[in-house]
């Protein structure tokens, strides 16, 4: 697996930045006034092993994810949602993310400031 710091590349050596890790955060990362963590308590988290790479948490707490890659189960990530239905990093009490520096790359690409993304959508 390439370190949290590469681009990646497939089979053939070509980067594709579209699917590239690394580019999206650079490209699309935001930073959100709202600090409801409804979309904590409500969306499906789920995160790549580069993520779980960056932040040791996600691997500690989140359930793994496995898909069929060449004929053969293989860990792909992680679901990070618990029985309650919030990400199991999510501090209901403070309502804040408990991983907010190193936080996924599918929290910090979610804009709920935008209104295709509103948190209001996502409330209880």
């Amino acid at each position: 697996m390439p370190g949290t710091d590469q681009h990646e590349y497939d089979e053939d050596g070509h980067h594709d930045s579209e699917d590239c890790e690394r580019c999206i955060e650079e490209q699309h990362a935001v930073t959100c006034s709202c600090t409801c963590g409804n979309c904590c308590e409500q969306l499906i988290v789920e995160v790549s092993m580069r993520d779980a790479d960056r932040e040791p948490r996600i691997a500690e707490k989140g359930k793994p994810l496995y898909d069929m890659v060449d004929g053969r189960r293989e860990q792909i990530g992680y679901l990070l949602n618990g029985p309650s239905g919030a990400c199991v990093l999510f501090d209901s009490s403070s309502r804040r993310c408990t991983i907010y520096e190193t936080r996924p790359l599918v929290c910090r690409v979610y804009n709920c400031d935008d209104p295709q993304d509103d948190c209001e959508d996502v409330a209880p």
